[in-house]
């Protein structure tokens, strides 16, 4: 009798050892697929301090998070090199899609303008929008148009039909960017001339 009890003990026993066992492979398994590139992982909260090139990203959901190693930090993150760990810090405006630091954006979502570091939905005034780079480039500050000069054609007043005049504006102020974009300083424009000139000389044109 003695002997069957002792038999059975050892029977759960080693059912309960490779129960053990097989949860400690599944879970040791399940670690590895979100420790990759860790040096210090936990099960719940992921990586927490990763290899020497690696830069750690934690993603916030609530008041859990959890820690990946990544070679470069996603958009809207820009990587920090310390000491102990490089982290992945956030950038501060939600509409910048890369920065240098957290207040400084180089890059900015669809819709927005770059200018200084900061992104808009509008240029700020003085600038421009160029849509090739989604910045803002700052302008020259310029003066009123002059009046349409006289209606010319190659120097001559009248003796053909049309003609051209013209207009000009000065640079008041050089804005403070190099390169930055000065709207038109001359305009032309067409303009109507007196076929018949004083004292009957006649052309057409």
């Amino acid at each position: 009798m003695l002997w069957i009890i002792f038999m059975l003990l050892l029977f759960i026993s080693s059912v309960e050892m490779l129960t053990q066992n097989r949860w400690k492979k599944q879970a040791s398994a399940g670690l590895l697929e979100n420790c990759t590139g860790c040096v210090l992982c936990s099960e719940d909260n992921g990586c927490i301090a990763c290899h020497h090139r690696l830069f750690l990203l934690i993603w916030r959901d609530g008041i859990r998070q959890h820690g990946v190693c990544v070679h470069t930090c996603p958009p809207g993150y820009f990587g920090v090199r310390g000491l102990e760990v490089n982290r992945c810090t956030k950038c501060r405006s939600p509409s910048c899609e890369s920065c240098f630091s957290r207040d400084f954006c180089m890059k900015c979502k669809d819709k927005f303008y770059l200018h200084k570091g900061q992104c808009f939905r509008q240029c700020p005034p003085s600038t421009a929008a160029q849509p090739g780079t989604h910045e803002c480039q700052e302008t020259c500050e310029l003066g009123p148009w002059s009046k349409w000069s006289a209606c010319t054609h190659e120097g001559r007043t009248c003796g053909c039909k049309w003609g051209v005049e013209t207009r000009a504006r000065e640079v008041l102020g050089v804005a403070r960017e190099e390169g930055a974009a000065c709207p038109a300083l001359l305009e032309t424009r067409k303009c109507r001339l007196r076929k018949h000139c004083p004292g009957g000389e006649h052309r057409t044109a």
